[in-house]
């Protein structure tokens, strides 16, 4: 017959088992969020891209589209803090085979005004430089098969140390910064070579 002590020693093991077992269920609870978690979490800026519950809106197609070369949709995560009047925002990071900036947010706009509008805060937040090749900043730029019409507003310079370059495509109501790299030099060349491109458009640029 099993003694009394022995009873009682089987059945606080057993509620420490059970202790064990609630406590690693909370655990996985927290480390595997269901779907429904993470699409929350993709409103807040997990990838919007990236997460297939997750999906991209008009405006967020509209970008992926007008895309320069080295960032992808896969690279893009949705913007955090974008400017209130802006339709869409994502943020992007350098491709894994590339030697675009580290660091890029493409925004879009209903209307010039308030692209333009935007443009300026994002001027007014830089410690301003110029333009390597002693071009203004701000100023503007055109595309090189069409020098004698404005593209769009362009300015250079730093945040935080970092060179950082702002620019617009006016004609698709697209605000983009980009930063990071050794200097403003190599930014400004990555600039000039692929600021104003996408799939349908591969025209060098040219400041005005």
């Amino acid at each position: 017959m099993t003694s009394p002590v022995k009873r009682i020693r089987w059945v606080d093991a057993g509620v420490a088992f059970a202790i064990v077992v609630v406590a690693v269920g909370a655990a996985l609870v927290v480390l595997r969020p269901d779907k429904h978690a993470r699409a929350a979490d993709g409103v807040q800026g997990v990838s919007a891209a990236a997460d297939p519950t997750v999906q991209l809106s008009p405006g967020e197609q509209q970008i992926i589209r007008l895309l320069p070369a080295g960032y992808t949709a896969n690279s893009c995560l949705r913007a955090v803090n974008p400017f209130a009047n802006s339709v869409a925002s994502l943020d992007c990071s350098q491709g894994a085979e590339s030697n675009s900036p580290a660091y890029a947010r493409f925004t879009l706009y209903h209307d010039l005004d308030a692209l333009t509008g935007d443009f300026q805060s994002t001027a007014d937040g830089m410690a301003l430089s110029p333009c390597p090749e002693g071009n203004t900043s701000p100023g503007t730029w055109s595309y090189g098969s069409d020098p004698g019409q404005v593209a769009g507003k362009i300015v250079c310079g730093s945040i935080e140390d970092r060179p950082d370059i702002a620019w617009t495509r006016d004609a698709a109501l697209l605000l983009s910064t980009v930063n990071g790299g050794p200097d403003l030099n190599g930014l400004y060349r990555w600039w000039q070579r692929y600021g104003g491109m996408n799939t349908q458009r591969d025209n060098l640029i040219e400041l005005v």
